[in-house]
């Protein structure tokens, strides 16, 4: 554990990827994607995104940009540095294994410890987890509605002068 910015930490990334399929739920439809889920990496794991892909595949070539990009808090929220004439993925590997830590390609999932304490430990094919997508008239239908009226019977400026 580190602390950082007042916050507790689990190791050096600032940041955690889970690599793992997906129920993404708009509307009546229902599809399972692979998601990559970035969490902060504190003891929490609020969730700070998600990232959602047709296959696994096109999960991890993303993944293999992004991964190693994550701010570390050894080196004060800098990512780390890789040389230029070296493969990034493959040093990314090698610093993760020198660090006992694990890429999200492994499978790993990074879960709450309330989660492990309840014995659970989720795979990237248990599909645990749920999406739901809303558009902004999913979450305040009734100010869309009302906008949508007002529109229908306020006066335009051109309306109020032949009314005067």
């Amino acid at each position: 554990m580190l602390e950082y910015q007042g916050d507790i930490y689990r190791d050096d990334r600032i940041y955690v990827i889970n690599l793992s399929q997906a129920t993404v739920k708009r509307g009546a439809e229902t599809r399972t994607k692979w998601v990559l889920g970035t969490y902060r990496n504190s003891i929490q794991l609020p969730a700070t995104r998600t990232d959602q892909f047709d296959t696994r595949d096109e999960a991890i070539e993303y993944l293999k940009e992004c991964e190693p990009t994550v701010p570390l808090i050894s080196l004060w929220g800098e990512p780390l540095e890789i040389p230029e004439d070296v493969d990034r993925w493959e040093y990314w590997i090698d610093w993760l294994a020198k660090h006992n830590l694990k890429s999200a390609i492994s499978g790993q999932q990074h879960v709450p410890d309330w989660v492990k304490k309840e014995g659970r430990a989720p795979t990237e094919d248990d599909n645990y987890q749920t999406i739901v997508e809303l558009t902004r008239d999913d979450i305040e239908p009734e100010r869309s509605r009302v906008k949508k009226a007002k529109k229908e019977v306020e006066p335009t400026q051109d309306d109020q002068y032949q009314l005067l």
